[in-house]
């Protein structure tokens, strides 16, 4: 890590420095501590022409006259009433252009606060100061502040966090890694360099799959514990209490602060910046500040005033799931004994909120409070919606063999929806199920089984039994709702496959509604979005998809499984747009999120690393599409049915990248077939659009039987492509290129212009090089696209061959690939060297590589 950070996210406030300087000799920055205004002011300095003469203020020297500047009275004279005078005279030394810099200006002490707004007033130079926020200044700076254009120097933003570290460590910091970076220093860069380093010594901050991510929250180091402390000061004892509370409780409500401390008391720390008061709610002016009192207070004593707030918070204000929520936190760590209802209460608010580590912690302490069955049950449930599934199956096997039947039926119900959505056994959720199903009739849940049941059908790759089963299920009335959005995810799964997507959207839009009002189903939006999205992409519709993923990103909390699957359905959703770029990144930050898990929990990390992989192979990295596969888990679980044809288009794109075209059009069939057999003709379609990208001409008469079944866009423009590529038609291939364009899907767009080329002349030949290049922009490289380099020169056979030698490949290695005799390749490359004017099988590769064949 660098000893000196860059300068991020300070383009406006240069710019403005830059102004002031030039229209009015001077400018003042102002703002809190440690958000840069010094490291600023040296910026500035440095991009102007002239001497710089930098003065740093201290509160040492502030108590003797000159102090700051006693570096320039070394020639003064023995007559006080010339001194200012001289002092400046050194500053100038001779020099045209001087730029004074003034660090931490309201720590001057009198007399060289005078030499500066003489210096001003004289129009000896140019003057730039940083003053702090909340500091009293003395009158000669007070009078030059007023004076000069104040620029305020706001602490960095989310982003400007996030990039800053980004540069710091070389690799991009993961997304909510960056938004708890900048909720903990608030933006001030010099907590967030301490910060930071500190982290990454405690091995908190760690870079996995090329990501930085932050599995916080901090332990203050020694270091920046000092820095804090230098900010907030000796504080009298009033507000040491009213800190105190805040420590525990941050916010808190007004009427609960004063009735530990007095208004007089809050009057002051407001007056020191300290903390804020808006709409009845007090807070820390800085969250760091609560770590630091968290350290240094007593453990007896904040136990004391946790239980001391939880009951204040009953009694002054109004119920909600987070007042309940906070109580239960603060019971948890407190001197007072947890009630297990009210704590099983908390862990159902907990869920509601979607904090699903919370949650289960709640119903922990419950357990732990004497909680009995309900405890357990509930424990059970959030370590299940936690992501912990082999934990939760084992209590609710134990949970089983007790209880009425209606009981046992309930727990049922849970144990499958656990084996089927985290473990990744819809198989095992099955026989659950239907070992349970007698009893759940005898107490109505019979429509509950059947929905959840669907899902499970879906999950195995039975489309259409599945939207049957659902749309029975979902039609009679008290469906459980958890339930009931296992059903939405079955019908929007199963009518995506089938290529209905009017009735899937519909679908989607009931399961979205059901998610905002049952808690208990909240977080399976985040599974019916993917489905939706991966439903609208096959039929060419995809014109929702960003807005979905967008919605559902914001929706997702802080938490470790929410984190990894928004960056899955971000990453997917820009793959499907053909942003190749952005969608690494989100795959990338979706796999080093979830690389706590295990495999048997990691169906979100396997589809982030088999989607990256793919998007790695369209941008033509072979190394890295490689390693990234090689890391992959290959656990699906039952979910394997689901996934069968992307794990196999996967496998298509490795080949096309490894340059085996023929190879990855077997894939890309293969893969359309398990989807036929399987009875899903959307994905059917998709598998034979991408076949036909790679340059396969048999896809033809399936896609027009598909453009029947399949609604959208998508089945129409895939059999136009066919058909233009089959027939060498150049202008039909462009026109196929720009209707994929509009729907968006970028890539295929890129392979249909680049697919025209060879079969067009003259200037249309130079349009279709020129769209191909501007949809290439965003580092897609195709196949067709490289292969674009060598239109009219070389065969498709031959351009195979080399692109395998290529990849480190030998002539024999090419051969038993390719199914051809060593003899045939050696032809194949001798006669590409003959057209291209080379000699050797490495000018060869290079040539092709450079796109310089023509």
């Amino acid at each position: 890590m660098p000893t000196a950070w860059p300068l991020v996210d300070r383009q406006d406030e240069l710019r403005l420095i830059a102004a002031a300087l030039s229209s009015h000799g001077g400018a003042v920055l102002t703002g809190p501590a440690g958000v840069g205004k010094s490291r600023l002011a040296h910026t500035a300095a440095q991009r102007r022409h002239g001497v710089v003469r930098w003065i740093a203020a201290t509160a040492t020297g502030r108590s003797i006259p000159l102090g700051a500047l006693a570096g320039y009275t070394a020639r003064c004279g023995p007559d006080p009433l010339l001194r200012v005078q001289e002092v400046i005279h050194a500053l100038l030394d001779g020099e045209a252009a001087v730029l004074l810099c003034v660090d931490d200006a309201h720590l001057l002490d009198d007399q060289s606060a005078l030499v500066v707004e003489r210096f001003v007033e004289q129009a000896a130079g140019a003057v730039v100061m940083t003053v702090r926020d909340g500091e009293p200044l003395p009158d000669s700076v007070a009078a030059l502040c007023a004076r000069l254009p104040r620029i305020a120097v706001p602490p960095l933003t989310t982003e400007g966090v996030g990039a800053l570290v980004t540069e710091v460590l070389g690799a991009p910091l993961e997304s909510s890694s960056a938004q708890r970076f900048f909720s903990y220093t608030r933006g001030n860069a010099l907590y967030l360099r301490q910060l930071v380093t500190d982290e990454i010594a405690a091995g908190r901050l760690t870079r996995r799959s090329d990501v930085w991510v932050w599995d916080g929250p901090p332990r203050l180091s020694a270091s920046l514990v000092d820095l804090l402390e230098a900010s907030m000061g000796n504080q009298p004892d009033g507000i040491i209490d009213a800190l105190d509370v805040l420590a525990v409780s941050d916010p808190v409500e007004l009427p609960v602060l004063l009735r530990f401390v007095g208004s007089d008391v809050i009057d002051d720390a407001r007056d020191r910046i300290l903390i804020s008061v808006d709409y009845g709610q007090v807070r820390l002016a800085h969250p760091l500040f609560g770590e630091v009192r968290r350290n240094r207070a007593g453990t007896a004593r904040l136990r004391g005033i946790r239980g001391q707030v939880a009951e204040l918070i009953g009694q002054l204000c109004a119920p909600s799931a987070v007042q309940t929520v906070r109580r239960a936190v603060l019971l948890m760590d407190s001197d007072t004994q947890g009630d297990p209802a009210f704590l099983v209460e908390a862990a159902n608010a907990a869920l509601q909120l979607l904090d699903l580590d919370l949650a289960a912690r709640l119903a922990e302490a419950a357990v732990a409070a004497g909680g009995g069955r309900a405890a357990q049950a509930a424990l059970a449930t959030m370590l299940a919606f936690a992501g912990q599934g082999g934990a939760a199956d084992t209590m609710f096997a134990e949970l089983a063999e007790g209880g009425d039947a209606a009981e046992r039926a309930s727990i049922a119900l849970l144990r499958a929806a656990n084996l089927s959505w985290v473990l990744a056994r819809p198989g095992s959720a099955e026989t659950v199920l239907n070992a349970a199903r007698d009893a759940a009739d005898s107490c109505g849940l019979g429509p509950s089984y059947q929905a959840l049941h669907a899902s499970c059908r879906s999950a195995l790759g039975h489309p259409r039994e599945a939207v049957d089963m659902a749309t029975a299920a979902l039609t009679a009335e008290n469906v459980d709702p958890l339930a009931a959005m296992f059903g939405y995810w079955a019908l929007v799964c199963g009518l995506g496959d089938l290529g209905h997507v009017d009735r899937m959207t519909e679908a989607a839009a009931a399961g979205y509604e059901l998610a905002a009002t049952a808690p208990q189903a909240s977080h399976l939006r985040f599974g019916l979005g993917l489905m939706e999205i991966v439903g609208l992409h096959r039929a060419g519709t995809q014109e929702r998809i960003p807005d979905i993923a967008n919605r559902l990103r914001q929706q997702s909390l802080d938490v470790v499984v929410s984190r990894s699957f928004t960056a899955v359905i971000l990453g997917y959703a820009e793959l499907c747009c053909g942003r190749l770029a952005s969608a690494q990144r989100w795959l990338r930050e979706s796999l080093a999120t979830g690389s706590v898990f295990d495999a048997q929990s990691g169906v979100i990390r396997e589809l982030a690393g088999m989607w990256l992989t793919m998007t790695l192979a369209m941008c033509g990295d072979l190394a890295g599409a490689r390693t990234t596969d090689a890391e992959r888990f290959r656990y699906f679980g039952d979910y394997s049915h689901i996934w069968r044809t992307d794990m196999l288009l996967t496998q298509a794109w490795l080949e096309a990248v490894h340059g085996s075209r023929s190879r990855a059009i077997s894939f890309a069939i293969g893969a359309a077939r398990t989807a036929r057999t399987q009875g899903r003709p959307a994905q059917e379609l998709w598998c034979l659009q991408t076949a036909t990208q790679f340059g396969a001409t048999e896809t033809v008469e399936r896609l027009g039987q598909l453009a029947a079944v399949v609604q959208g866009p998508r089945a129409g423009l895939a059999r136009e492509h066919a058909t233009a590529l089959r027939r060498a038609d150049g202008a039909r291939l462009l026109s196929a290129s720009n209707g994929y364009a509009v729907i968006g899907d970028t890539v295929a767009a890129l392979d249909a212009a680049a697919q025209a080329v060879p079969h067009l002349h003259g200037e249309r030949q130079r349009r279709a090089i020129a769209t191909a290049h501007r949809l290439a922009a965003d580092g897609a490289r195709t196949p067709a696209y490289r292969a674009m380099a060598s239109t009219g020169v070389l065969t498709p056979r031959q351009r195979e061959v080399i692109a395998l030698a290529a990849t480190g490949l030998s002539n024999r290695e090419i051969a038993d690939r390719l199914v051809m005799s060593v003899r045939t390749v050696e032809g194949h490359l001798f006669r590409a060297c003959q057209r291209l004017g080379v000699n050797t099988r490495d000018e060869l590769i290079t040539l092709l590589a450079d796109g310089t064949a023509s």
